[in-house]
């Protein structure tokens, strides 16, 4: 059997396949219309006829989606019509698909994942999520925990998904994995697709696409991954403004704190380029931890050095950071910074009279340096900050239906966005 003549992807899809082959973990299409739905299921298919060849009969494979609901309207009733009886048959009591005998015998379990826990003693030689975005970031690493089969050495995971300024977006857009996952990029790979790519999109999909809003558009109709959350307050925020620069040991660095208990208490560490730019390097974030180990922290930090080694030694340490931009209300912690021999600094020391406020002053100033009127991003944040990264790009918004210039953001997910544009007030304004 032919598996060109059984299904029929298109190139874009072929290239999801070719690097499904080679890496374990593998995001499809990044928009709306490219057929990423059709590409998992006839994915699986494939796989399975693969695996029965090399030996491997009667495998499981998992098709899942994030609820009932969804499963049933994006695979099942399309595996009712497209899959020919000849191929196999789906039994509705158990939710699988099963390949006949004479193709190998495999099993494609279709599933929700409103709680993925109940697929832990699972075993699956493959795993396919359509609109991995939709799911929590648990989800995947319990799944990932299912992806085995007794004595076969090329499991994998595939995915589909529209953008979302979330995990997934972490892991194969901008390859910034949790520690227990660092090392292991190469196993993560993303094959971009557009509604372009696709030759059986129907003129009423494309009048669809082309009549949505804004940020909605640029995400399902472009594949814009950083334009899939309305109200941002640095929605001019890109992949540009992020980077692996580590700083200029040889310049000197300052932090900039926000403070907090129950809330999180964000301390950023800062160094102003010779050229002007502004590098955001590392990060500390912490709840329920008392000043003085804050303080400890950042010593500890300063002696590992950057990028940060195993061990600390004398070649490797740092200087303490010179300067601290500390709220006007941390007044105890301004004074065990200076204690510690770091100078604090009330960042309202300058404060604007009037409208619009000092805080609302400071993110229209941090705005200029994520990207300036001639398009230049002064403003670089290294990828390992990455609850910065994550507030800036999808937690720090204007409140529902309210976007302006003289507007303050929601309180919450805030607290290293605060320290940001405290340093850049209290640093940047007057150059």
């Amino acid at each position: 059997m032919n598996f060109s003549d059984l299904c029929q992807f298109h190139d874009k899809q072929w290239m999801a396949t070719d690097a499904a082959d080679e890496s374990r973990y593998t995001l499809f299409g990044g928009s709306r219309g490219p057929g990423k739905s059709y590409w998992l299921r006839w994915w699986l298919v494939r796989f399975l006829l693969k695996a029965a060849i090399a030996g491997f009969r009667n495998m499981r494979v998992m098709l899942a989606c994030e609820d009932y609901p969804s499963l049933r309207e994006r695979q099942i009733s399309k595996i009712e019509m497209e899959f020919p009886a000849w191929l196999g048959s789906y039994h509705i009591s158990s939710s699988e698909y099963r390949l006949r005998d004479q193709y190998g015998g495999g099993v494609i379990a279709l599933r929700n994942l409103d709680d993925p826990s109940k697929y832990q003693s699972a075993e699956y030689g493959a795993i396919a999520i359509d609109e991995l975005t939709k799911n929590p970031e648990r989800t995947f690493h319990i799944l990932r925990g299912s992806l085995r089969w007794p004595g076969f050495d090329g499991v994998r995971m595939v995915a589909a998904s529209n953008p979302e300024a979330n995990w997934v977006r972490d892991y194969w857009i901008e390859h910034r994995l949790p520690e227990e996952l660092q090392g292991t990029e190469p196993d993560f790979a993303f094959v971009p697709a557009l509604p372009d790519d696709n030759p059986h999109l129907p003129s009423s999909y494309w009048q669809m696409l082309d009549t949505l809003p804004g940020a909605l558009r640029q995400a399902w109709r472009y594949g814009d991954w950083y334009a899939a959350v309305e109200g941002l307050v640095l929605d001019n925020f890109t992949a540009e403004n992020i980077t692996d620069q580590e700083p200029d040991r040889n310049r000197p660095y300052e932090i900039s704190v926000d403070d907090g208990y129950i809330d999180p208490r964000a301390t950023l560490f800062i160094q102003r380029q010779a050229n002007g730019d502004i590098l955001v390097f590392d990060e500390l974030y912490q709840t329920k931890t008392l000043e003085e180990r804050t303080i400890e922290d950042i010593r500890e930090k300063c002696a590992a050095g950057w990028p940060p080694v195993g061990e600390p030694t004398t070649d490797d340490a740092w200087p303490l950071p010179e300067l601290a931009a500390v709220s006007h209300e941390a007044v105890a912690l301004r004074e065990r910074l200076r204690r510690a021999n770091i100078p604090a600094r009330n960042w309202m020391a300058s404060a604007v009279k009037g409208e619009p406020s000092t805080r609302v002053a400071a993110i229209t100033l941090t705005r200029s340096l994520v990207c300036d009127g001639q398009g230049y991003r002064a403003l670089k944040i290294h990828r390992r900050c990455k609850h910065l990264l994550d507030e800036i790009m999808a937690g720090w918004k204007y409140p529902e239906g309210k976007r302006s210039l003289n507007e303050r953001p929601a309180d919450g997910n805030d607290h290293a966005c605060d320290a940001l544009t405290s340093w850049i007030w209290l640093r940047v304004r007057k150059l």
